[in-house]
């Protein structure tokens, strides 16, 4: 891979991962349930759903995409920095490289804290709960073949 063909997935990338931390950012003030808006509870402004693990393992999922998502962004900031030096391919490739697993770790965390935060809120719903948790599981069966096809024809 040449530097410029590195720089033109890094953009793509870079533009990823700020959606993705915009999102998670958002999600993480605005949790599964909403907040207790009673006057006259000693529990005001407080996540209605605290109690559950379901909402934790959401907020733990939504805090490893954020913060692996800014990391991601600031990495590639790193690359553009160091693009700059003809001398310096190999440290913009890890950084890519990098970047990139970074990148897997938030897809990750961003499915289980949709699969987590969908949980909590269809608690009473176990069927549909269930459901939505299967489908995010599928994702990652869906992922593992993707690799494996691609990395098959590498």
């Amino acid at each position: 891979m040449d530097r410029e063909s590195i720089m033109q997935a890094a953009q793509i990338h870079l533009v990823v991962a700020t959606l993705i931390m915009t999102v998670t950012f958002t999600a993480g003030f605005t949790l599964p349930g909403g907040f207790d808006n009673d006057v006259n509870s000693p529990n005001k402004g407080m996540a209605i759903l605290l109690r559950r693990s379901a909402v934790h393992a959401f907020v733990v999922t939504d805090a490893i995409a954020f913060t692996s998502s800014a990391v991601a962004v600031f990495t590639y900031f790193a690359m553009a920095a160091s693009a700059i030096s003809v001398t310096e391919l190999p440290v913009v490739m890890r950084l890519y490289k990098f970047a990139t697993f970074l990148q897997l770790v938030v897809m990750s965390a961003v499915v289980i804290a949709f699969v987590t935060g969908m949980y909590a809120t269809l608690a009473h719903s176990v069927g549909l709960a269930v459901t939505v948790c299967v489908i995010g599981c599928i994702s990652f069966v869906m992922s593992l073949w993707v690799t494996y096809v691609l990395g098959s024809k590498a």
